[in-house]
C-alpha cells in the first residue's frame, strides 16, 4: 500500500504539472473556433467509454481486487483477459460505426466543417477510452506505478509536443489530435504490457480446478452485476459535463463554447486532481478488499467520507482565489481570450464538484455491496437536469446547466443516501467538518476582498486570502487530513 501511494503520487505530481501545461499550450495555441471544436470532440471520450462498457469496468473494480488480494492468480488471468477482449471488441465496432457516419455525427455537434477533425479524434477515442479501462486494472491490482508512468508519459508528451508544434509554428486543431494519439498510443501498450507482466501465475501457485471454472462458476453472479452497473452508468449519460459539451456544441455559439470549454477544462482538470477521484484507484481496491474481509460497512464509508472532507478543503481554497482574484488568474491563463462568464461559470462548477464528490463516494460504497440496482432510477433523474439546462438556457446562458446538474445532485445524493439507510448501510457524514471547510472559505475570501479595497493589487490580496485559508487549515483540518492519510496505509489505530 505505501509503494503504490509513493509511485501514485509521484506520477501525479509528473502528469499534474505536464499535463496542466499542456492544458494552457493548447487554450493559448488554438484560435476560439479550433477550441471550440476541440472542446465538443473531449465530450466524446466518455459517451463511448460508457456505451461500450458493458459493465465490465465495474467487475473489474469489484472483483479484481478480491481475487488479487486472495491469491486466485487462475481466475484473475482468466476474468482479466475475458473482460479486455470483449470491451475492445465492441469499442472497435462502434468506433467504426462513428467513422462511417462521421459527417452526420459531426453536423449534429456542431462540428460540419470540422469532419476531418472528428474523424481523427476517434482514434484518440479508442485509445483514451481502452487506457481508462486498463488503468482501472492495474490499480485494482495496486500497480500504481505502471499506470502512473504510462499517464506521465501522456502529460509530458502532450507537453513536449505542443511546445515542439508552437517552435514550428504549426500549432492547430488536427495537429493537436495527432499528438494526443501518438501519447495515448505509448500509453496502452505500456500498461497492456503491465498487465500481462502482472497477471502471469507465480510458479509456486497451487492451479486447483476451482480457480479454473472460477468465471464459469461465477458467471451468473458477474452477469447480474455487469448488467444492473451497465444499466445505472448508461442512466447517467447524460448528466454532466459530457453532454453539456456535446449539446452546447450544437447550440452555443463558437465563442460561447470556447469560453464554456474553457472553464470546463479547468473543471476537469481540478476534479482529476482532487483527493477522491485521484486517489480513486487506491481508496476502492483498499474499501473493496476491507469490506470483503471483515463485512464492517461504517469503516469502509468512514475512509471514503475522510476522502470527501480531503476534496471540501481543496474545494473551497479554489472558490476562495476565484472570488478574491478570478479574473485575473483566468485572464492570466488564457491570455484574456475566455474571461466574459468564466469565473461565474467555474465557480459553479467547483460547487457542482463537491457535489460530484459525494457521488462517487456513494457510487464506490453501493458497488462494495453489490446494490447498483438503486442507482438507476437516481441516475435516470440526474439525466433529465440536461433538459432543464436547455429549458433555462435562454434566460441565464451557459451557466443554466450546471446549476441544472447542481440540484438534480442534491436530490439525488439524498435518495441514495435514505435508499442505503433502509437496507442496512447507514453514511455518516461529516457535518462539522463540511461547516469548517466553509467557515475557511468566508473568513479567508473576507481577508482577500478587505485588501483588494484597501488598494492592494490582484497578486498581493491573493497572498493575504490564501495565507489566512492555510492558517485556519493548520488549526482546525490539518489532523483530519493526517488521520485520513494513516488510515489509507493502515497506521490509524483500529
Amino acid at each position: 500500500m505505501k509503494r503504490g501511494l509513493m509511485h501514485f503520487l509521484l506520477g501525479k505530481v509528473v502528469s499534474a504539472i505536464g499535463g496542466l501545461t499542456a492544458v494552457v499550450l493548447v487554450v493559448n495555441g488554438l484560435t476560439v473556433p479550433e477550441f471550440a471544436h476541440y472542446s465538443v470532440l473531449i465530450g466524446m471520450v466518455e459517451m463511448f467509454t460508457a456505451v461500450s462498457g458493458l459493465g465490465l469496468q465495474h467487475i473489474m473494480l469489484r472483483y479484481v481486487p478480491e481475487l488479487y488480494a486472495s491469491y486466485q492468480q487462475f481466475a484473475l488471468r482468466q476474468l482479466v483477459y475475458t473482460a479486455f477482449m470483449l470491451r475492445a471488441g465492441l469499442l472497435l465496432v462502434l468506433l467504426g460505426g462513428a467513422w462511417w457516419g462521421a459527417p452526420l455525427f459531426a453536423g449534429w455537434l456542431g462540428m460540419g466543417d470540422a469532419v476531418a477533425a472528428f474523424t481523427v479524434f476517434l482514434l484518440v477515442v479508442g485509445f483514451r477510452s481502452m487506457n481508462q479501462f486498463l488503468s482501472m486494472i492495474l490499480e485494482s491490482m495496486l500497480h500504481q506505478g505502471i499506470s502512473q508512468a504510462a499517464f506521465s508519459l501522456i502529460a509530458i508528451g502532450r507537453c513536449v509536443g505542443m511546445i515542439w508544434l508552437g517552435g514550428l509554428h504549426a500549432v492547430n486543431l488536427i495537429n493537436v489530435i495527432w499528438l494526443e494519439c501518438a501519447c495515448e498510443v505509448l500509453a496502452a501498450v505500456i500498461m497492456v504490457v503491465g498487465i500481462f507482466f502482472s497477471v502471469q501465475p507465480d510458479p509456486d501457485a497451487h492451479d486447483d480446478a476451482g480457480q479454473r471454472h472460477w468465471l464459469a462458476n461465477n458467471r451468473g453472479v458477474l452477469g447480474r452485476f455487469a448488467g444492473w452497473a451497465y444499466l445505472q452508468h448508461l442512466a447517467t449519460l447524460p448528466f454532466g459535463g459530457t453532454t453539456n459539451r456535446l449539446v452546447g456544441g450544437a447550440m452555443f455559439g463558437s465563442l460561447t463554447m470556447a469560453s464554456f470549454g474553457f472553464a470546463m477544462s479547468i473543471y476537469d482538470y481540478a476534479k482529476r486532481y482532487l483527493p477522491t477521484q485521484l486517489l480513486i484507484g487506491l481508496i476502492r481496491p483498499v474499501v473493496v478488499a476491507r469490506y470483503s474481509s471483515t463485512g464492517n460497512f461504517t469503516r469502509a464509508a468512514e475512509l471514503c467520507e475522510q476522502a470527501m472532507q480531503f476534496n471540501l478543503v481543496l474545494l473551497a481554497g479554489m472558490l476562495a482565489a476565484l472570488f478574491v482574484s478570478g479574473d485575473e488568474l483566468l485572464g492570466l491563463i488564457s491570455r484574456g481570450k475566455y474571461m466574459e462568464h468564466s469565473v461565474m461559470l467555474l465557480s459553479v462548477l467547483l460547487v457542482v464538484l463537491m457535489l460530484e464528490t459525494q457521488r462517487v463516494v456513494l457510487d464506490v460504497l453501493t458497488q462494495m455491496v453489490n446494490h447498483y440496482e438503486i442507482l438507476v432510477p437516481t441516475n435516470l433523474f440526474l439525466s433529465c437536469s440536461v433538459v432543464a439546462g436547455i429549458v433555462t438556457y435562454p434566460v441565464l446562458g451557459a451557466v443554466a446547466f450546471p446549476l441544472a446538474n447542481l440540484l438534480a445532485l442534491v436530490i439525488a445524493i439524498a435518495r441514495t443516501d435514505r435508499t442505503l439507510a433502509r437496507m442496512g448501510f447507514v453514511y455518516r457524514h461529516d457535518w462539522r467538518g463540511a461547516a469548517e471547510a466553509l467557515g475557511n472559505l468566508l473568513l479567508s475570501t473576507m481577508v482577500g476582498k478587505l485588501c483588494r479595497y484597501a488598494g492592494l493589487d490582484w497578486v498581493s490580496s491573493l497572498a493575504a486570502a490564501m495565507a489566512a485559508f492555510s492558517v485556519i487549515f493548520l488549526k482546525y483540518q490539518l489532523a483530519p487530513t493526517v488521520g485520513f492519510a494513516r488510515d489509507m496505509i493502515g497506521s490509524k489505530n483500529k
